[in-house]
């Protein structure tokens, strides 16, 4: 079966970290439960973007030792990211206690990474990696003092120790090519023949056609039949096929494939007294099926369904999962976080247009590797991604000496605040709020931290929680009826007059202390406000919200503090968030603007959703001029993904104000202003025909939450990689006023 996908985005996964959990000294001496003496049973939690992890519990140490080893992907867009690691108490029936956490920035290992030589690109061949008891050298050793919520008993200091590195992806392979390579010099004069060559092609399946192989030696002036190349240069001419654009790669005729690709390959290296030579990498395949099927058949015909002929169907680069866990054999396992593969959605291929081979009915496009499951992890169907996806996936478990690691860390977590409750608090969650996540339409609502790139749970009432699933969700609700409308509009207008009266000004104090606000960004002193409403939409100092780049007038900033959801047309947003049944652009924009619909005709769509801990005036994306505004009527629905992702059409039912901003850069942006339940009013700060500059204010909200949509003419905008990633994961980023999200 045919697809039309193709890739048009370089495979942003760049790199992997190795981290080992070491241990934590001088922890606390908490009082036990009978106050009879002390107790202290630590574990930690390591989070990285959406990977999480958790170690096994240490009973009854203050200098506890975990050598809890993992690794994890990073993405172009991650590399800013932080890793926190937090030291917990175990409890058998309380909570678990927070004793403190620790963070460091994953670009602290990327700068210790050596460069590659600028014309080789070959990574330079240090000492062996790794020690006789299987850690690795070169790690970077840390030891970090943990941040404390409060004081301890003791004037104790806890630390915690822990070694990380980072692995670029083409190390990896090159470190792959170097080991694997060295097992069919079979002279030991670091050198490859051809024959050589086309034996260790021939155990990955190769494709490569005589001539390809042949071109590896005469770019170096040596002849095939007699001169032998380099394992450097063999290197370099394999990572060169890997990433050959699409229309550059041959079609081999039936006659003209260099070998058989069912032989197994050499596990065993001989030495100069016959015996065996153990290799750093622990290769030993056994009787794994490590390559794939022939690929002439008979009478030269090529099936057209064969897997690796097949256009990719998805835009994936799998490399071996989303977080690398071991299983109990010492393999690469399933033990990543519970979300989707992290490199799901990454491009199959680091060049642009770059695919599977191409059905061909008199040939085969040539493959570096054809294999069908990997020799380590024994992850199959590899055979239907790019070669260089497959060779980056093998290199990635060949590098890992996990057999010799004691113990591994249990990696099934979405969410920090999950791998830190106990198993029964997380099955009352689930039966009372849905199921627990990325992308869930439950109660659960999860959101990536864009600036420190950890996975949050947003933050309400466990009432308010409970009350908007069992609204919208419950089986003998009917939230369409009159008087679920009339309930709605009563409930917003007795709150917007509680929080509008004097004594509102008390609710202050412990809405701050829930939401752990920073006082320290608002403009006005805390005392001047004389009632919550004056808080709610309260205005913040200039420097607390920065403008990206204020000099390129054609990146796109965030127009709120608000939970994001970006998709590349209207379409996508319907078939992934957006589920009314009625919901179109024509009824959000209403009949004052029925004539610009067709503008918006396969246009981008972002969607800022404001919750009520977020500060809630709202700011210009875009430069451009303000256009006739218009406040249209509607309904109190709340603006909860819960009710977004039922058949109700809360954007175009409920009261909303549209602002027209007509930008040289980005054309006419449309800004939709959706007013929810408990939101008083929707209220603009700026005059029609007036000009705004990105990130100038242009209006707030009352109290509650609410949503701005925006609206962009097709062709006009391409949004942050990560954050189309995010959207089609139906994930929300959490971006701050003036941050960048596109061009």
């Amino acid at each position: 079966r045919k697809s039309d996908w193709e890739s048009k985005h370089p495979n942003d996964i760049v790199g992997v970290v190795v981290l080992e959990v070491e241990g934590a000294d001088d922890l606390p001496k908490w009082p036990n439960a009978t106050h009879t003496g002390w107790d202290m049973d630590p574990f930690v939690v390591v989070a990285f973007s959406k990977k999480v992890f958790r170690t096994r519990v240490i009973r009854h140490s203050l200098n506890p030792v975990f050598d809890e080893k993992l690794f994890f992907h990073v993405r172009r867009s991650e590399t800013g990211f932080q890793v926190q690691l937090t030291v917990l108490d175990w409890d058998k029936l309380s909570a678990n206690d927070l004793v403190g956490d620790a963070t460091f920035g994953v670009e602290e290992l990327i700068d210790d990474v050596a460069k590659p030589d600028e014309q080789t690109g070959l990574y330079v061949v240090g000492d062996e990696d790794q020690q006789s008891d299987g850690r690795e050298k070169r790690m970077k050793e840390f030891r970090l003092e943990l941040a404390t919520v409060k004081d301890l008993p003791g004037g104790v200091k806890p630390v915690i120790r822990f070694r990380a590195r980072y692995h670029p992806y083409d190390e990896l392979r090159q470190r792959f090519w170097r080991h694997y390579l060295a097992q069919y010099d079979t002279d030991n004069t670091n050198t490859l023949s051809r024959l050589e060559l086309t034996a260790m092609l021939d155990s990955l399946g190769s494709t490569l056609s005589r001539s390809t192989l042949s071109s590896f030696f005469t770019r170096y002036d040596k002849d095939p039949k007699i001169d032998e190349i380099s394992v450097n240069q063999a290197i370099i001419c394999l990572e060169e096929q890997l990433v050959h654009p699409r229309e550059d790669r041959n079609v081999n005729e039936a006659d003209d494939v260099a070998a058989s690709s069912t032989a197994e390959p050499v596990v065993m290296v001989v030495g100069d007294h016959g015996e065996e030579v153990k290799l750093d990498l622990d290769l030993s395949f056994g009787a794994v099926h490590f390559s794939g099927p022939p690929h002439v058949v008979l009478n030269g015909a090529v099936h057209t369904t064969q897997p690796m002929q097949m256009l990719l169907e998805h835009a994936a680069a799998d490399v071996g999962g989303t977080a690398g866990m071991v299983d109990g054999n010492g393999k690469p396992g399933d033990g990543e976080s519970n979300v989707d593969d992290d490199v799901s959605n990454s491009t199959a291929t680091p060049l642009q247009g770059v695919q599977a081979a191409p059905t061909s009915s008199s040939g085969q496009v040539e493959r570096v590797v054809n294999v069908h499951n990997c020799p380590f992890c024994h992850r199959p169907r590899l055979d239907s991604k790019a070669a260089i996806d497959v060779v980056t996936h093998i290199a990635l478990c060949a590098s890992q000496d996990w057999t010799k690691v004691d113990r591994i860390m249990v990696g099934n977590f979405v969410t920090a605040s999950e791998a830190e409750r106990k198993w029964y608090t997380q099955v009352i969650m689930d039966v009372a709020a849905g199921e627990y996540r990325l992308g869930a339409n439950s109660a659960n609502i999860i959101v990536q931290n864009r600036t420190t790139g950890l996975l949050e749970e947003e933050k309400m009432q466990v009432y308010v929680r409970l009350g908007i699933r069992l609204l919208y969700k419950g089986f003998l609700s009917e939230m369409e009826s009159r008087g679920a409308h009339r309930l709605l509009k009563a409930l917003s207008v007795k709150q917007g007059m509680k929080y509008d009266d004097p004594e509102s000004v008390k609710e202050i104090p412990s809405f701050i202390k829930f939401h752990g606000l920073n006082v320290d960004e608002l403009l006005d002193p805390l005392d001047s406000f004389t009632t919550f409403n004056q808080f709610f939409y309260r205005s913040l100092k200039p420097s607390a919200r920065p403008i990206d780049s204020p000099d390129d007038q054609y990146l796109l900033v965030s127009g709120a503090d608000c939970r994001l959801l970006t998709f590349e047309t209207v379409s996508h947003a319907t078939r992934l968030w957006i589920k009314g049944r009625e919901f179109s652009v024509a009824r959000l924009l209403g009949e004052t603007y029925k004539d610009d619909v067709e503008r918006y005709t396969g246009g981008a769509l972002a969607i800022f959703r404001l919750a009520p801990q977020d500060y809630h005036r709202f700011h210009s994306p875009v430069e451009g001029r303000i256009g006739r505004m218009t406040y249209i009527a509607g309904e109190y629905y709340t603006v909860n993904p819960q009710a977004i992702r039922t058949a109700l059409d809360v954007y175009g039912e409920n009261a909303r104000k549209i602002v027209p901003i007509h930008s040289p850069q980005f054309g006419q942006v449309m800004a939709v202003c959706i007013g929810a339940m408990m939101v008083g009013s929707i209220r603009t700060t700026v005059e029609e025909g007036e000009y705004v500059q990105r990130g100038q204010e242009f209006g707030y909200f009352a109290f509650g939450g609410s949503t701005i949509v925006f609206l962009f003419e097709k062709g006009r905008v391409d949004w942050d990689e990560d954050l189309l990633i995010n959207g089609r994961r139906c994930l929300e980023s959490l971006v701050r006023v003036g941050m960048g999200i596109g061009r």
